[in-house]
């Protein structure tokens, strides 16, 4: 039967078409709890819109929980007897409704703040807002070479759309680096994705359709929490400091929700340091005790200078739990795209068969240069050039912020990776820092800006992996004269540090 029809003519969106047409058809009675949808395909096919009208259309529904979707299974009518939820349709639809519009404020504040970067694109700044690696440490036509050498193979191997899950060697060439760690790890325990993003697309895909919450470590990555909010959730957060997630924040999400954790243990963006063992420690112990998961992500993992690397969240007495993100994209090249999840195998199955929907597999002779890459005798020694060449850097930021900045500001020290967080004292602004930094010719990224809910006020991320020593010495420098600036006025009082959670 169909079930809805649209006025293409009509002023009213066509997605609010959809959706209040299979509103009313539910509430009436007409489509049933435990009724089984179409495909979305086959819906937007069959009304000659687009599948992402469809799917904005279920959101709401989801939203409004008249509407389940099971990964595997499909989308189906929900019951709306109540349950252990005691709200009544109208405050569950308010909710939903409130939910979408805080959702809204967080990203128009965030792009407004986002538009001050453009400024740090004036000629002659000197700036420390890319999270990006330096294209330097890399050698003039390796990546010719390696395409070559996965060419050598034969054509042949790279006509086809390949395995959705990845090439079978570089699959087992990605487990062999967990296995190297001592982890037991195999390769059909890996996904290869286009970067590790897509990995938390097909997650926060998954986490909608099991109707799981999404909490995330904050400040943190931003493409994160926004990957999620463009699937439609709300995005929870979890403070942390340098040691990992506030233990006081994390134990109020004890109840019988499943949650997916986001968390950067290793070389954090953008604190550049790694968990303690006690705060990893809480967090495992978090998730096998609320039946949840964690999302780790460890791409900075390779930019290790000193110290050891925290362990993995795939060794433990649960490691079903944790999906680790990894990336060649800050080891060895961003424009490859290729990066992969490590997680159960049936969970990488599972997986897979939201990623075939989404780009069928990424790019086979991609992939190929990859495996080179992983076979053969650069990476090892690359690996070793880039830890060099980011020590330098660090270190030459390290000695300038003790030789230049006032004395009431703090900063980190990473044990590696190309970043370090720097935080005022209380009641100073990194927004008001930034505009009077770039007039001194300088620019970094503001601490609202590493969080979903624009707070950290008082604290900026300072990037300096792609930055020449020379640049990174005069750069500080001229933040520091900005600093001492503003930190010469008495700091200003104000009682709201950005949005703040909404639970």
């Amino acid at each position: 039967m169909m079930l809805f029809s649209i006025d293409k003519n009509s002023e009213i969106p066509l997605f609010i078409q959809i959706r209040n047409q299979l509103k009313a058809a539910i509430e009436d009675g007409v489509l049933k709890a435990g009724y089984r949808f179409p495909s979305v395909s086959e819906l937007s096919s069959e009304a000659g819109v687009t599948a992402a009208t469809v799917r904005r259309a279920f959101q709401d529904l989801s939203d409004w929980r008249m509407i389940e979707s099971f990964v595997g299974r499909g989308t189906f009518v929900a019951d709306l007897r109540p349950r252990n939820d005691t709200r009544t349709r109208e405050e569950s639809t308010a909710h939903s409704e409130t939910v979408s519009t805080a959702r809204r404020l967080r990203m128009g504040i965030t792009k407004n703040l986002s538009d001050l970067l453009t400024m740090a694109q004036k000629p002659g700044v000197i700036s420390f807002t890319r999270g990006v690696g330096d294209s330097e440490t890399l050698e003039e036509g390796v990546l010719t070479d390696l395409v070559k050498k996965a060419l050598a193979k034969g054509e042949s191997d790279y006509w086809d759309y390949g395995d959705p899950r990845g090439l079978p060697g570089l699959r087992e060439a990605v487990a062999s680096l967990y296995r190297e760690r001592g982890l037991s790890v195999n390769a059909d325990q890996i996904l290869i994705t286009s970067g590790s993003q897509q990995a938390v697309a097909l997650l926060a895909q998954e986490a909608g359709e099991s109707g799981w919450r999404v909490l995330c470590e904050t400040p943190c990555y931003m493409g994160v929490p926004n990957a999620f909010g463009a699937f439609g959730h709300w995005v929870e957060t979890i403070p942390r400091d340098t040691e990992g997630p506030l233990p006081d924040r994390l134990n109020y999400f004890q109840d019988n929700i499943t949650s997916l954790l986001y968390i950067c243990p290793v070389l954090h963006n953008p604190m550049g340091t790694d968990i303690s063992p006690e705060r990893r420690e809480m967090v495992a112990q978090w998730a096998r005790d609320n039946s949840s998961y964690i999302l780790s992500d460890e791409v900075n993992r390779d930019l290790r200078i000193d110290g050891e690397e925290p362990l993995s969240f795939l060794s433990g007495s649960d490691p079903d739990r944790a999906i680790v993100l990894g990336s060649l994209s800050k080891s060895f090249m961003g424009g490859l795209r290729v990066g992969w999840l490590a997680a159960s195998g049936e969970r990488v199955r599972s997986l897979a068969q939201l990623k075939k929907a989404m780009d069928i597999a990424c790019p086979p002779l991609m992939q190929g240069a990859a495996l080179s890459l992983l076979t053969g005798d650069y990476f090892p020694s690359h690996i070793g050039k880039i830890r060099a060449h980011y020590k330098t850097r660090r270190d030459i930021c390290l000695e300038s912020l003790n030789e230049y900045m006032p004395s009431s500001v703090r900063w980190t020290v990473p044990r590696g990776g190309i970043q370090l967080w720097v935080t005022l004292p209380e009641g100073y602004s990194s927004v008001a820092l930034y505009l009077k930094a770039v007039e001194n010719g300088a620019a970094f990224l503001p601490g609202p800006l590493q969080d979903i809910s624009n707070r950290f006020v008082n604290s900026f991320r300072l990037c300096y992996g792609s930055l020449e020593p020379d640049d990174v010495r005069e750069g500080i420098k001229r933040i520091a004269d900005a600093a001492g600036e503003l930190l010469s006025a008495p700091p200003g009082r104000s009682d709201l540090n950005g949005l703040g959670d909404y639970i």
